[in-house]
């Protein structure tokens, strides 16, 4: 694994994919090789309701803190991961906005499992700030759009340690 630090430069790693498909291990992976600055909206959801409804007002809000996040880190220069579902184009726009805004390069990365591999990790006690269910899974499962820029596709059954060099590679590229 790549052991190197990031470029001295603002940049937008969004990742995108079903609950339980792996993004914040992935996104912990990451952050073990290069200096960032994670934005979860699980973590995000629960610091600004201690029992979250997952309302469309409650989302909505929560977006809006993420993307005042992501900005604000973009703006010291830094780098941005955004942990969460952006299962559509419609929930990235938001985000692809503000890195062009910011002149920022942005690595999307789209994390994947098979089905069963989903369910089981669903079926397990959560570790961190998702609530997320089987029930979840099946509500979310058909929403997922193509990606209308490049995107890193990660099936995390297998070590994501080369994958995390990707994204690595990407981000020292567009230095």
């Amino acid at each position: 694994m790549h052991t190197g630090n990031a470029p001295p430069h603002p940049a937008l790693i969004l990742l995108s994919g079903l609950p339980g498909a792996g993004k914040t291990t992935f996104a912990a992976r990451l952050a073990q090789s290069i200096p960032l600055t994670t934005i979860e909206s699980d973590a995000i959801r629960r610091e600004i309701h201690t029992t979250p409804d997952y309302s469309s007002s409650e989302s909505a809000r929560v977006f809006a803190i993420a993307e005042r996040r992501i900005r604000d880190t973009l703006a010291r220069g830094d780098v941005a991961l955004l942990d969460a579902t952006n299962l559509t184009g419609r929930d990235r726009r938001r985000f692809r906005r503000a890195a062009r805004d910011y002149g920022a390069p942005l690595v999307a990365v789209r994390l994947t499992a098979t089905e069963p591999v989903i369910r089981q990790r669903l079926r397990k006690p959560r570790e961190g700030f998702s609530e997320a269910s089987v029930e979840v899974f099946e509500q979310m499962r058909e929403r997922p759009t193509p990606f209308t820029i490049p995107v890193v596709v990660v099936d995390t059954r297998f070590d994501t340690g080369p994958s995390c060099d990707l994204v690595i590679s990407l981000l020292e590229r567009y230095a």
